[in-house]
């Protein structure tokens, strides 16, 4: 099972890095990903003692998923210290999902 996390873990790297790169990354504010919803993040959690977790912004406040920091969240997914291991999976699944869905053609010039 190990294994197979560390495959998908390199495959969403690698499907992140391989996106096309914009110019330059504006850099988000303490205050501005604090003012994001929940949908924003790849993960939400909630603790035990009711205290929510929201982990690896990706999405900008209009719900378009920003590219560079969607390179980020894929970056840091192992340094996230999760309240339940599940949902790294689904966080990268999360992800994974946003990369395989940038790199498709919305055209028809496949």
């Amino acid at each position: 099972m190990a294994r197979c996390g560390a495959r998908l873990a390199v495959a969403v790297l690698v499907a992140a890095w391989l996106l096309p790169r914009p110019a330059a990354a504006e850099r988000w504010t303490r205050q501005y990903i604090n003012s994001l919803p929940d949908s924003a993040f790849a993960a939400v959690e909630t603790t035990s003692n009711g205290k929510k977790l929201r982990h690896l912004p990706h999405h900008d406040r209009s719900g378009r998923v920003d590219v560079p920091h969607l390179r980020n969240a894929v970056s840091r997914l192992s340094q996230v210290k999760w309240a339940d291991p599940r949902n790294a999976v689904a966080a990268r699944e999360h992800l994974e999902r946003h990369a395989r869905e940038l790199r498709t053609p919305t055209t028809g010039d496949r």
